[in-house]
């Protein structure tokens, strides 16, 4: 039901009753326009008494669409509402139902109509014209069946067919409007830092810059000085300013909490689903024509005055989100398109980064490639700029930036550097004290070069002084500004430090209380103000804010407790489900419960230490109820929506988003609360959120900010058992995506949790940072948890090439084993101990362990391995540790018990069985890879012909049956093969190999951008082998590889931190560069560049020898190739 609010009565003037006529007319062709949109139908147009009413339908035969409720039905509410308002002046109200009705013809056989009867049909009607109506009323059902839109709870009204009040709700069509809360109603001061901010986004609308380029204005502030006020304050009136400068403004929102240093991109978790909804699909020449439209030489721009026109600003102003397509996924799959992303990125960065789903989604595995974290950081950035290139002007408000994590920072930088009319405003606490994690090199080009070219600049907050303090009082309370008493203003000023935040509790407080007075002297004062005494009844803020707690009801600060706990800002929904975890709630007591917990809410919403956000339909949780083929044959009164999870709790439909208006509610009721009550209540919190992760495996498990809010709350409540499973399930997730640094990040919160358990006085019997005593109490799982979390992370360090710091996870591992009374008992799992010898040994290989000349440390190693992985008995780690014991004793020169191991290793390795096993306990088949080091130990032999037998083993037996999707496995493999092939006049056979089975499904699986250990030795490989088996390159080619050869930091450089790495499996990377080098020198004729290219080629492969000295084949093969490049050189003298 739709009724514009206008005035029908016929005045006999004929000018204005035409006036009238037209307008009619003009609501009748916007009408049917909007509705032909989405293919709705228009029942009635009716002009009586009562006014004038539209009633639109949606379901009929010709108008019934899959999704029809979130595609077409709200969005036309939305639409008509605003359409007209804005094209014709004319204020609506809306009341929209959904339920079945009867629809027919009603009345007799000489006079009758088609109409739309039932329950459903009074509601839309008594919402329409409900006197509390705000331009738009919604019931409960639309607002189950709706995502993309957010709510605001209204109170529940009667209704005729209803036995129970029926719930209402207010769509909101740009829910980050209120994503900080309201506009202060009393704004005071900061006038000249919002005019700023103005002048700074005039000039980018008006193009007074000389080019067209991105700014960021860094806004620093103590906690309570105004900050996010003042940001959400300059956002109105820059908003307000650009529509009455006819021009198209976009902001989008983002406040980042404690913990979101943890989630990968969170800040564009909420950012990009936001810019998501402004996606226009168009083609350049629109595109073109639309920026000259709005541009600053645009007849229909107009000039703005920021002084001028400062005290006629008004700041309400309409949402632009004019996206058309449904759903933040359908859009987010076009722009994959547009942008040509690789496939993949739908999955890992729609799904899992920005938690976008999508509604077909079959619980399907993650996709096997894995994007290049710059190649996301790009498409984001892009992806941004692309959604937003049609406004004039995008404001990207991002606030508390201090707990921003390092990628977003990354995006923002990219954004920043690629947009051409986005205004960033960054708000943080003084970076001095609260670091950021924005990458060094880009915050002092900010500092900078950028704040010379004029597109960076600062505001620091500072408090206010007593005039202003004064104001505030006066516009708070009421009065006039020379009223205010000079005492009176002192008094509030030294409490509230002049911080306007909590300059706003006291005189809050004051208002509530009523401890104004008019003094003797007719100013106004404080009840019984006398002298200097300070009449306020609490000497400082934080007593104010406990004083005001402990005047709570015990419910009450039972219910604030339990949101402390949850954080900052939360669902009314999760704390519901705590509650009833807390308490052990029965099923039928549970919408009893949460309705008592709302009055609770109520209170503290009541007494300003909560406020209410909306809430909204959630896109993530809609796809059970999207099936409108199963919605659409059910009745209001006994509608049956398929629910599952947070949607089928009874209270479902009354959740809201909640917040504390500022942190220090949070602290002073965490402050008073004892540790053992906050772990409590942290346990029962995440017991709650884990049930809802199971609830929805399949798309939650693959969400990183739903999985890491639960683990936070485990790791808060000391279970160091259930924190150390999810660290590792999210760490290893995050690093797949190459996000090792943040999977780090999270093992070391887990292992805090029992280093903090050490008394600190235990200095001397530390191991791995947790004291003995600890280690005495933990049990079996609790020291397997640990071992791998040590394990996990001597990975990602390794991965990361910080070869020591991974040694020293890896090395805590083994200490905490060897030093834990548990792991004698016979029920610990001694395999979770074997990938620490593994993981010492791929340090040792990585120069990260200093050896004495025997090599002590190593061949202890080694026997420590295969004794226990003998004992073990289990086939995937005694070949493990066989496998280590062959490489160690090569690397020691001892070729023929090296060899000798091998054969032992040929009869317990099965490769059909134990390939992928190996794989998942050791990253890649080291079993496998001892055949590729018995080449080099036959060769060392000089057994040439046996070398070449396990070639073909390899080719034949092994390559086959190797997982493709493992490229270093694959590589370790080859690396050895390719040298032996080559040096035996096969180096067709050893480039084709590589190329197929290395490069092609490289690409094949990751893509161009994708990202491993060994990608850097792709093209000296494939070029060597080129040089060695080719002699027909055309001087253009040769021309291109010598410059390539000669550029140091695209050559060696690249190189040189994984030399020893390789050098393990054959031939260094400084004697494979040297061979290229070498092989382009021969080419070159009697010119300069050859003998740069011959000295230079000797040069590296000296580096080889003297890199790998203890090294014994590597170091016999760089020998090798240095004197055949010696005696070129003087044959060429």
């Amino acid at each position: 039901f739709v009724t514009p609010l206008v005035d029908c009565v016929l005045t006999g003037d004929e000018a204005k009753d035409r006036k009238l006529f037209h307008l009619l007319n003009d609501i009748m062709n916007l009408t049917t326009r909007e509705l032909d949109r989405v293919q709705g139908h228009l029942r009635q147009y009716i002009l009586d008494d009562k006014g004038l009413v539209l009633i639109c339908t949606f379901g009929l035969r010709g108008s019934t669409f899959p999704n029809m409720i979130t595609q077409r039905a709200v969005p036309f509410s939305l639409s008509i509402h605003q359409a007209l308002e804005e094209e014709l002046n004319v204020k609506s109200t809306v009341g929209a139902t959904f339920g079945k009705v009867y629809c027919g013809v009603v009345g007799g056989l000489e006079r009758h109509e088609f109409a739309v009867l039932g329950p459903s049909v009074n509601l839309a009607a008594r919402l329409m014209a409900s006197k509390d109506n705000p331009g738009i009323l919604v019931d409960k059902n639309v607002r189950l069946l709706t995502s993309q839109i957010f709510f605001r709870p209204l109170t529940a009204v009667r209704a005729k067919g209803y036995d129970e009040p029926v719930p209402i709700f207010e769509p909101i069509r740009n829910a980050a409007d209120n994503q900080w809360g309201p506009k202060r109603k009393h704004f005071v001061g900061r006038q000249n830092e919002v005019k700023h901010v103005m002048h700074v986004a005039k000039g980018m609308l008006t193009f007074h810059d000389t080019s067209r380029s991105s700014k960021l204005l860094f806004i620093s502030a103590a906690s309570g000085t105004g900050k996010s006020t003042l940001m959400v304050q300059s956002a109105e009136h820059v908003k307000a300013m650009t529509k009455k400068m006819k021009r198209r403004v976009i902001v989008s929102r983002n406040v980042s909490h404690d913990g979101d240093s943890r989630i990968p991109f969170s800040l564009f978790r909420s950012i990009f689903k936001d810019v998501l909804q402004h996606f226009k699909q168009e083609d350049e020449e629109s595109q073109a024509s639309m920026l000259s439209r709005n541009g600053s030489n645009s007849p229909d721009s107009v000039d703005f005055s920021i002084s001028g026109q400062w005290d006629s600003l008004s700041q309400h102003t309409q949402s632009t989100k004019s996206s058309t397509m449904s759903t933040g996924a359908t859009r987010f799959r076009f722009i994959c398109s547009e942008l040509n992303a690789p496939p993949e990125f739908v999955e890992v960065v729609g799904k899992r980064l920005l938690g976008l789903r999508e509604r077909n989604e079959n619980g399907s595995a993650v996709s096997a490639k894995r994007p290049n974290l710059q190649k996301i950081v790009e498409f984001m950035a892009d992806a941004f700029v692309r959604c937003t290139r049609h406004a004039n002007l995008v404001l990207l408000v991002l606030d508390d930036v201090q707990w921003m994590d390092d990628m977003s920072w990354r995006v923002v930088q990219a954004v920043f550097e690629r947009g051409e009319n986005v205004l960033i405003l960054c708000g943080s606490r003084p970076p001095s004290s609260n670091p950021l994690s924005v990458d060094p090199e880009f915050w002092n080009d900010l500092q900078g070069r950028h704040r010379e070219e004029g597109k960076y600049s600062e505001l620091s907050l500072v408090p206010f002084g007593e005039p202003e303090v004064r104001v505030m009082i006066a516009t708070t309370l009421e009065f006039d500004v020379s009223e205010i008493d000079h005492g009176f203003v002192r008094d509030v000023f030294t409490t509230s430090g002049g911080m306007p935040h909590y300059l706003s509790y006291v005189l809050d407080t004051i208002k509530r209380n009523k401890l104004t007075v008019r003094l003797e002297n007719g100013m106004i004062g404080m009840n019984n103000y006398v002298g200097d005494d300070n009449k306020l009844g609490f000497g400082s803020v934080g007593e104010l804010l406990l004083h005001r707690l402990d005047a709570l009801d015990s419910s009450v600060r039972t219910v604030l407790h339990l949101s402390a706990v949850l954080g900052t800002e939360f669902d009314l929904l999760d704390a519901v489900a705590a509650y009833e975890e807390m308490f052990g709630v029965d099923e039928s007591k549970r919408f009893e419960t949460a309705m008592t917990l709302r009055e609770s809410f109520d209170v503290a919403v009541d007494e300003g230490v909560i406020e209410q956000s909306y809430i909204f339909g959630e896109e993530d949780d809609c796809k059970e109820i999207m099936d409108e083929e199963d919605n659409l044959c059910h009745s209001l009164g006994n509608i049956r929506i398929s629910l599952k999870g947070r949607r089928a709790h009874p209270f479902y439909a009354e959740n809201r988003r909640l917040r504390f208006t500022h942190d220090s509610w949070k602290a002073s009721i965490l402050n008073v609360m004892l540790d053992e009550r906050k772990q409590e209540i942290h346990e029962h919190v995440a017991m709650s959120l884990e049930k809802e992760l199971d609830d929805d495996e399949a798309h939650h498990r693959g969400d990183f900010e739903k999985q890491i809010r639960v683990f936070k709350h485990w790791k808060s409540s000391g279970n160091f058992t259930k924190s150390a499973i999810f660290a590792l399930d999210i760490g290893g997730q995050l690093m797949l995506l190459g996000l090792n640094s943040q999977a780090i990040l999270l093992f070391d919160e887990v292992l805090d949790i029992l280093k903090e358990m050490t008394d600190e006085g235990e200095l001397d019997a530390r191991y791995g940072g947790i004291g003995a005593s600890v280690l005495e109490t933990i049990d079996p799982p609790e020291l397997e948890y640990l071992i791998k979390l040590n394990i996990t992370k001597g990975k990602a360090y390794s991965t990361l090439r910080r070869g020591v710091d991974g040694a020293e996870a890896y090395q805590s591992a083994l200490d905490t084993l060897n030093n834990s009374p548990c792991a004698a008992e016979e029920d610990f799992d001694r395999s979770v101990s074997f990938p620490i010898f593994s993981g010492l040994f791929a340090v040792l290989k990585m120069g990260a362990i200093e050896q004495d000349d025997k090599c002590s440390f190593e061949k202890d190693l080694c026997k420590k391995f295969v004794e226990q992985a003998r004992l073990n008995g289990d086939p995937i780690h005694y070949g493990r540790a066989l496998a280590m014991e062959a490489e160690t004793l090569g690397r020691l020169g001892n070729f023929e018990q090296a060899l000798e191991v091998v054969e032992r290793i040929k009869f317990i390795y099965d490769i059909n069985t134990q390939h992928a096993a190996i794989c998942k306990a050791y990253a890649s088949d080291r079993v496998a890879q001892s055949f590729c080091h018995s080449i080099n130990f036959n060769n060392a032999l000089g057994r040439t012909r046996e070398a070449l037998e396990i070639c073909n083993y390899i080719v034949e037996e092994i390559v086959p049956k190797s997982d493709p999707k493992n490229i270093h496995n694959m590589f370790c493999l080859l690396y050895a093969l390719i040298f032996t092939l080559k040096e035996n006049g096969f180096a067709l056979k050893a480039r084709d190999l590589f190329q197929s089975r290395v490069v092609d499904s490289f690409k094949d699986h990751f893509g161009e951008g994708g990202s491993t250990y060994s990608k850097p030795m792709f093209r000296p490989i494939l070029t060597m082998l080129d040089l060695e088996m080719r002699d027909d390159q055309d001087a253009n080619e040769i021309d291109e590889l010598t410059s390539w050869a000669l550029d140091e930091d695209n050559f060696e450089k690249k190189l040189a931190s994984c030399e020893i790495a390789w050098a393990t499996f054959c031939a260094s990377p400084m004697a494979v560069l040297g061979e290229v080098c070498f092989g382009l020198a021969k080419r070159q004729g009697e010119t300069e560049n050859r003998n740069i290219l011959l000295q230079k080629a000797i040069s590296l492969v000296e580096q080889s020898v003297a890199n790998t000295a203890s090294l014994p084949y590597a170091n016999m093969y760089a020998k090798g190739k240095l004197d055949a490049m010696k005696n070129f050189q003087n044959a060429c003298k």
